[in-house]
């Protein structure tokens, strides 16, 4: 079995099919390869052009902090591109966050507890992209 991430990775057709589009990534720390690579680090280690990332409450790696604090938006000091808090000002992307990019691929874990944020996060993001007609 593989997960969506290493499928991509791996699955090179798959992987054409995404080619000349901007890509973004909705991850948190959890978004790993069957290899431990966080899946920011993998997919830049392909030829996708990945253009922006999104992340939820603790942030995309989990550098931010653990409780219920907003945080803002930044950028990912490994690969220099933009990564959007989705829990900071804004709960749903803005308009200039979904012109960051063409198709989202999502890495998200989650409890299934409902006191979490992250479905909600992916819900938002994934309602957003479908109004603004992203894949």
């Amino acid at each position: 079995m593989l997960t969506g991430i290493d499928k991509i990775l791996l699955d090179v057709p798959l992987r054409r099919s995404l080619d000349g589009r901007r890509v973004a990534l909705l991850a948190h720390p959890a978004s790993m390869t069957s290899d431990f690579r966080h899946s920011l680090d993998a997919l830049f280690a392909t030829s996708l052009n990945m253009t922006a990332a999104f992340g939820p409450q603790h942030g995309m790696r989990g550098d931010k902090q653990d409780n219920m604090m907003e945080t803002v938006d930044d950028r990912d000091a490994r690969h220099d591109i933009s990564v959007f808090s989705l829990y900071g000002e804004v709960r749903r992307p803005t308009a200039a966050m979904l012109d960051t990019f063409d198709v989202l691929l999502v890495d998200i874990q989650d409890v299934g507890c409902r006191i979490y944020t992250f479905l909600t996060t992916v819900c938002y993001l994934l309602e957003d992209c479908a109004r603004a007609g992203k894949s």
